[in-house]
Parts: structure tokens; C-alpha cells; sequence
């Protein structure tokens, strides 16, 4: 009797399935579609060891550090990781760590912890963390070399030291973003040039970048699709010639702000060059005519979203525009601040015309267009999901009201802001077919009632953020049982608020199960005391934000 044996090669062994295995496999699919439900994946972590095993890691992630109490315990387990043989090195299932909505609650001793304890770090935000120093970015440079993403702003310690060794030891940098940190200067960024897989760099108000340096980096940086300069001041066309000629495959988004010394020459070989650019913001200066809108309309096919200032481009006019209308066909997101006499409702109508069925998003700042120009846009009948309309002072609750009822179908985000010739008939009325609302801000110039928030809690049952000027002509004991209705809402702001009492917030609270954050105003109710002793209590309870 002979017995056959049966050989596997290396690659040919059968991967070992038991039931231990396939329901580890099970759980992760389910964790992987709850990311971003921190308190269910707390929950999930409760339910067996295995369950922990399994959620742990994806719990760690990403940590969401938005009150001090929170960051107190992120720390504290730290230490404990640190000091003690525990399951889990905690610091090193850290991916990403943002610290910006903590910036003030930050102080040096835990910047340090964090820089020796998290050694996989890929995403940084230390934005606005004052006591930052540049020690505490070196040794994140030592330790966390596939840094990817970097983003450093109003952080007046931090200067060229630091950020040259982030630079030339964090290999695989893909995006760094810094604005308001007086000590980082062009020393530092010039050593970006040697940075190969850089993708996005911003720069921010508060830092500038010459002509030099911004050559070199996108002679050395072939990879950069996204640049965002916000104070072009200090450039000129040289420089931006030189963009269109380096990043002539690569770039797909492009933001110049301030372009006191930029002219049509050097955009003009932005829009030939640069054919795969989809994104341009523009803020330009009386150097900047319709030759290049007339460019753009000739190039820039795959243009989808533009946003421009007008509040000094004196040479632009409705010609240029009307023209890129024609030309750009794949536009599906357009901003216009200010505005200019040359510009007028034509452009604006002639918009609603053209992109009558790719039109998305449509955000108005400070501009004098006026009901025609609304009407046309309703008539038009776009797929707007997001509208917003700040500052427009020639436009009234008919025109608008229209608008609200035409794009119903398709609006999740509105957003009406500052415009004195409408009131509480747009929401009470233009409100009613906008059951997809998921965004609703009004900070309205005139009297916000019962009615109109009567109307909100009725139609918009499916609100996640809510943001409001005041609910001072309503009674407190009203607001909080209409606002207790909106079950799924995620973020509330209320700017003025006198009447509402401490329990009024607590039953909204309670209420709106699913509520994270609470943001309200100063009253003679609602004081520090009161928001300080409800976010100590636990991580579960939304965060309260006391305003002015």
C-alpha cells in the first residue's frame, strides 16, 4: 500500500481559513463602513476581545480630539502605553492627528509626548497650537519619516530650523500647507525643490514666496498639482511663465490671490500650457483683462470650477465672460466676490443659461446682481446642491423664493447671509420643497420668528448642520422643543441667543442624539462655568462652544 504526498510551492499553499479567522475578516468589513462613527466604534469595542482586536486599531486612527477632556485621556493613555506593557502601543496606530480645533488646550509638555509616542504619523494639523516650538517638529521629523501631509498656521515659534528638517527628512512629503508663521521665510522653502512626490502646496496669508523660489520648487516638484498662493504679492508674470512651462502636465489646480504684478501675459500661458487644469481662483488686479477669460474659453476644456474676485479686475467685462460660457462646457462650480460695473446681470444670466444642466454649486459674496439675473437662474432650472448668498442687497424674497422651489429637487447646502431686501417669506414659503436640505445657514439682516423655524423643523427633517443668527423674538421654551425635533442633526450654531437657559440646552442636547457639537452665544444664563462643567462630564455629550 503506498501513499502519495502531495507538494505545494511556496506560492501554492492554501491560506489557512478557520472560523477564528473568518470572523475577524466579517468585523472588519463591518468597522470599515463605520470610520466615521467614533461613539459606534466605541460601542463595537465593547463587545468582545475579539471585536476589540479587530475595532482598536481603526479607533486609533484617526483620534477626534475636539475638547480638552478628550485630549486629556488621548494623552493620559499615552503614558500609561508609555510606562507599562499594555495590549496596544497606542501611539503607533496614530495616522492622523489634527489639533486645531485644540489649539489654545495644547500646552508644550503633550506636543512633546505626542512627537516621541506617535512614529506613524502621515497627516499633522497643528494649526493655531501657539506653544508649538520647533523643537517638537524635529523630533516628529526623526521619528515620523512617511510624513505626508503637514499643515502649520499662525504658529509665531516656528521657523526655517524646524521646517528644513521636516523638509529633508521626510522623504515622501505630499502636502504642506503654512500661512501666519512669521519665522518660516523663503530659506526654508527653498529646500522644497528637492521634495519629488510634493503634490499640494499652500501658502497663506501671511507668508510670502519670490519669484526664485517659486521656480525652483516647480522646476523640482514635476508632481505638483495643486498650487495655492493667497498673497501673490511679491510675484510677478516670470515666475508664473515659469509655472505654466514646469507644471504644464501636472497641475490641476491653481489659486493666485493679490495679483498686484501679474498680468494677461503670464495667464495666458497658464491657460495654454496647462491643459489639465480643473480648479482656477482668481483674484486679479487692473493688469488682468478679458484676453485671459478669452485664453481659458480657448484652452482650459476640462475646467470645472472657477472662482473670481472682481473686487479689482477692472478689466473684466460681460464680454469675457460670455465668451468662456460658450467655450467651457464641463463648469460645474462658480464663485463671483464683489463686483464691478462692467459686470452685471448679463454675465450671471447667461451662466444659468449655458450650464443649465451641469451647474452644481453657486456661491454670490458681495456682488450687485440683481432679481433678473435670480429669475434666470430658476427658470434655467440647474442641478444647484449648494447655493449660497452672501451680501447681495439688490435681490427680494420673490426672486428667491422661485430659485428655492426650482432647484428643490437636487439643493442639500443653503447658506443666505447678510441680505437686507429678504426676510423670513423665503424660508417660511421657498423652504417648503427642500426636503434634501442637509446644511441650512441663515444669518438673516431681518426678524427670524416662530414661523420660520416652525417651517425649518417641519420640511427639513433631515438637517445635519443648522446654523442661525438669532432667536431672540422666540421663546426659549419653543426653540428648544422645535430644535429637539431635528433628530439627525450633527452641528448647531445659534450667534445670539438671550432667552435660552441652561436647561433649554441640555433638553436640545438630549434630544438630538446625534448632536456633536453646540455652538451658542454669550448670555447672562450661559457662561463659561456652565459649557466647562458639561464638557468635563464625558466624550459622548456633544462639545459646547461658548461665543462672544
Amino acid at each position: 500500500m503506498t501513499s502519495s504526498v502531495t507538494c505545494f510551492s511556496n506560492s501554492q499553499i492554501p491560506p489557512l481559513r478557520t472560523p477564528l479567522s473568518d470572523n475577524a475578516y466579517m468585523i472588519c468589513e463591518i468597522v470599515s463602513h463605520l470610520v466615521e462613527q467614533q461613539s459606534d466604534l466605541v460601542s463595537c469595542c465593547l463587545v468582545s476581545r475579539l471585536w476589540n482586536t479587530c475595532v482598536t486599531p481603526c479607533l486609533w486612527k484617526a483620534p477626534r480630539l475636539k475638547r480638552e477632556t478628550t485630549l486629556n485621556n488621548f494623552i493620559r493613555t499615552l503614558v500609561r502605553s508609555q510606562q507599562s506593557c499594555t495590549i496596544y502601543a497606542y501611539g503607533c496606530l496614530v495616522h492622523t492627528l489634527d489639533l486645531s480645533s485644540l489649539a489654545f488646550s495644547c500646552p508644550l509638555a503633550e506636543l512633546n509626548l505626542i512627537s516621541e509616542c506617535c512614529a506613524v504619523l502621515k497627516t499633522i494639523d497643528f494649526s493655531n497650537c501657539h506653544k508649538l516650538k520647533d523643537e517638537t517638529l524635529i523630533r516628529i521629523s526623526e521619528r515620523c519619516s512617511n510624513l505626508r501631509s503637514l499643515k502649520l498656521l499662525n504658529l509665531p515659534h516656528i521657523t526655517d530650523e524646524s521646517i528644513i528638517n521636516i523638509i529633508n527628512r521626510c522623504n515622501f512629503l505630499e502636502h504642506f500647507a503654512f500661512g501666519d508663521c512669521i519665522g518660516i521665510t523663503n530659506r526654508s522653502l527653498l529646500q522644497l525643490s528637492n521634495k519629488k512626490h510634493l503634490t499640494t502646496l499652500e501658502i497663506f496669508f501671511g507668508n510670502n514666496i519670490t519669484n526664485e523660489s517659486l521656480i525652483l520648487i516647480t522646476k523640482g516638484c514635476l508632481k505638483l498639482k495643486n498650487l495655492h498662493i493667497w498673497d501673490c504679492g511679491t510675484l510677478n508674470d516670470i515666475s508664473i511663465i515659469q509655472v505654466a512651462i514646469n507644471l504644464n502636465l501636472s497641475l490641476e489646480s491653481l489659486i493666485l490671490h493679490n495679483l498686484q504684478y501679474i498680468t494677461d501675459q503670464s495667464l495666458i500661458h497658464i491657460a495654454s500650457r496647462c491643459n489639465n487644469l480643473r480648479h482656477l481662483g482668481l483674484e486679479p488686479c487692473e493688469g488682468v483683462t478679458d484676453t485671459t477669460l478669452i485664453a481659458l474659453a480657448n484652452n482650459s476644456y476640462h475646467l470645472e470650477s472657477i472662482q473670481i474676485s472682481l473686487n479689482r479686475a477692472s478689466g473684466f467685462s460681460n464680454d469675457g465672460f460670455l465668451y468662456m460660457t460658450e467655450r467651457l462646457r464641463k463648469l460645474s462650480k462658480i464663485t463671483f466676490q464683489h463686483s464691478t460695473p462692467l459686470v452685471t446681470d448679463v454675465t450671471l444670466s447667461m451662466v444659468a443659461v449655458r450650464y443649465a444642466t451641469t451647474l452644481t454649486c453657486l456661491h454670490l459674496y458681495n456682488c450687485n446682481f440683481t432679481d433678473t439675473s435670480i429669475i434666470a437662474i430658476a427658470r434655467s432650472r440647474p442641478p444647484i446642491n449648494d447655493l449660497c448668498i452672501f451680501d447681495l442687497m439688490k435681490i427680494n424674497d420673490d426672486s428667491v423664493i422661485l430659485l428655492l422651489l426650482n432647484i428643490a429637487r437636487t439643493l442639500t447646502s443653503l447658506q443666505i447671509s447678510n441680505c437686507e431686501g429678504l426676510t423670513e417669506k423665503i424660508v417660511v414659503n421657498g423652504i417648503r420643497r427642500c426636503t434634501l436640505l442637509r446644511k441650512l445657514c441663515l444669518f438673516a439682516s431681518n426678524d427670524f420668528t416662530v414661523d420660520g423655524l416652525d417651517a425649518i423643523v417641519k420640511h427639513c427633517v433631515d438637517l445635519r448642520e443648522f446654523y442661525l443668527s438669532s432667536t431672540e423674538d422666540i421663546p426659549n421654551q419653543v426653540v428648544a422643543s422645535e430644535l429637539g425635533c431635528l433628530r439627525k442633526l450633527e452641528k448647531l450654531r445659534i450667534r445670539n441667543c438671550p432667552s435660552l437657559s441652561q436647561e433649554d440646552i441640555l433638553s436640545i442636547c438630549c434630544a438630538c442624539a446625534s448632536l456633536q457639537e453646540f455652538y451658542f452665544g454669550r448670555s447672562i444664563y450661559l457662561n463659561e462655568d456652565f459649557v466647562n462643567q458639561y464638557n468635563d462630564v464625558g466624550r459622548e455629550r456633544p462639545l459646547l462652544v461658548l461665543g462672544p
